[in-house]
């Protein structure tokens, strides 16, 4: 396995990185490696030659502490950083080095892949979409039904609201991952976080809207969602990007009046709806989550929410 790691001063370059990545299938989904990536490459910055050890990593995370970093994007830095480390135990043993050299690589390397997260929670990000707002977004996107493009944000948006893909997801959704039944649609989500695939499934009015949009773009393989053009020409075959996603529902927030909405929102909002009705294990399912704890955070519904749980419970009382 070729390599610019210099082990006797462990420098992490780029390419060091991404050949690294390339030969752990572990590591596989593109947004990881890019995160992993980046997250290195801003460390090995930060240290400026430092010898790696376990004491830098944690003067590191107080760095970043101290520079108002959230918790969960401190912990994700830390990952990334544990993970080269356990990479370079590996190699030790794998190039022609002096005992002691190879020793002293396999000891400190172990000692940086034993930092801990950082304790603590950080501040609750997202919202709960609420009904009045999704009705709000139909709206002004009905209101352009006659257009071509009204009739896409209409399926992506009930998409969302119903299956709480997140964005790459929905970009990457082609022609053959839908399945049209009688009353239903069943979705299979090929690429997504981890290289998992799962399914999908839309009923009523989100169906509905999936259908007017094939309507109008045919069964042509390729991407579900096209590109359309400001004079409402279909762009057939060009797919929509994650950036282009975020341009759409910029777009329909401002002209509904909404000013906090992000796509992750409709993910938060599928889970906390399910979360209403279902077990956390169909729910972490149905998410793709590997953990049913990464579920259980993504519920954003409100205190009345929980009040109403509890309210549920019912205790036999008997008056003296």
């Amino acid at each position: 396995m070729s390599t610019d790691i210099t082990l006797s001063s462990v420098q992490i370059t780029e390419q060091a990185i991404e050949t690294a990545l390339q030969n752990d299938p572990r590591v596989s989904a593109y947004h990881t490696q890019r995160a992993y990536k980046a997250d290195l490459l801003e460390f090995e910055k930060w240290r400026k030659g430092q010898p790696l050890s376990k004491l830098l990593v944690e003067s590191y995370a107080a760095y970043l502490k101290s520079n108002g970093l959230s918790h969960s994007t401190i912990n994700r830095k830390l990952a990334a950083i544990r993970w080269f480390a356990r990479k370079l135990q590996d190699l030790a043993y794998e190039y022609p080095l002096e005992k002691e050299q190879r020793e002293e690589i396999v000891l400190q390397s172990s000692r940086v892949a034993s930092v801990e997260d950082i304790k603590g929670q950080s501040a609750e990000t997202g919202k709960h979409i609420t009904q009045g707002e999704l009705s709000a977004l139909l709206e002004v996107c009905f209101d352009d039904s006659w257009k071509n493009t009204g009739i896409r944000d209409l399926a992506i948006i009930t998409l969302a609201w119903a299956t709480g893909m997140r964005r790459s997801e929905i970009c990457n959704l082609q022609y053959a991952d839908i399945e049209l039944l009688e009353d239903e649609a069943v979705i299979t989500i090929q690429k997504s976080k981890g290289n998992k695939s799962r399914k999908a499934y839309l009923y009523n009015g989100a169906l509905f809207y999936l259908q007017d949009w094939l309507s109008i773009r045919g069964d042509d393989p390729g991407p579900l969602f096209y590109a359309i053009r400001k004079g409402g020409h279909i762009q057939h075959g060009q797919g929509l990007t994650t950036q282009s996603l975020m341009q759409i529902l910029e777009k329909r927030k401002k002209e509904a009046g909404i000013s906090n909405l992000t796509w992750h929102d409709f993910r938060r909002t599928f889970a906390g709806n399910l979360l209403e009705t279902s077990d956390v294990s169909t729910v972490q399912k149905l998410m793709g989550h590997s953990s049913p704890i990464t579920t259980s955070r993504y519920d954003k519904r409100d205190e009345g929410t929980r009040k109403k749980a509890v309210r549920g419970l019912h205790i036999p009382y008997k008056k003296r």
